[in-house]
């Protein structure tokens, strides 16, 4: 074979080697850090599914549908509880269990359960509902990933204000997530 028949060769493997790869979905690996921002809307689907007081508290559970756009695209459902102290602290105090499903930044669809706090000041309250800026923490439970988000671990902060809501997340993959060492 002569050299320019090799390098024809060549450059035909690779072609079909990098066509191939362009059109494969993006799988999570081990070192990966991925930087997620964008949107969230909330809804709460249903009236809250039990309240009551005890002292000064008004404590209350409720289910809600979140819709992400931007880098974290798809949709969490989430068990809200909440212990709301309007008289004397002036704070609600909020945790959230959930579970996503979707894709992050173009990887394959897949799934992970999380947890989000959140305090509350409500001293400038009554208050309108939705119009209380808040800074909600959002961490994912390690080991709970699956499809292409399978050994996904992180977090970080949504910011809730009069517009909507944004969100500024870090996500590392495999190794560096200590449950899937």
């Amino acid at each position: 074979m002569n050299c320019k028949a090799f390098a024809i060769s060549v450059a035909s493997i690779l072609l079909t080697g990098s066509l191939v790869t362009i059109g494969q979905p993006r799988a999570a690996g081990a070192g990966a850090e991925i930087r997620a921002i964008g949107t969230l809307t909330t809804t709460f689907p249903s009236p809250d599914i039990a309240q009551r007081t005890q002292g000064n508290l008004v404590i209350f559970s409720r289910y809600a549908v979140t819709t992400y756009t931007g880098s974290l695209e798809g949709t969490t459902v989430t068990l809200q509880t909440t212990v709301r102290d309007d008289v004397v602290e002036k704070k609600a105090f909020q945790t959230n269990t959930g579970h996503f499903w979707g894709r992050l930044d173009g990887f394959e669809p897949g799934s992970f359960s999380f947890i989000v706090h959140n305090v509350v000041d409500r001293s400038l309250c009554p208050c309108p509902p939705g119009l209380l800026a808040q800074e909600v923490k959002f961490v994912v439970v390690e080991g709970t990933g699956s499809g292409g988000l399978e050994g996904i671990c992180g977090g970080g902060t949504a910011k809730t204000g009069v517009v909507g809501t944004d969100y500024d997340y870090t996500f590392r993959f495999g190794k560096d997530c200590k449950a899937n060492n």
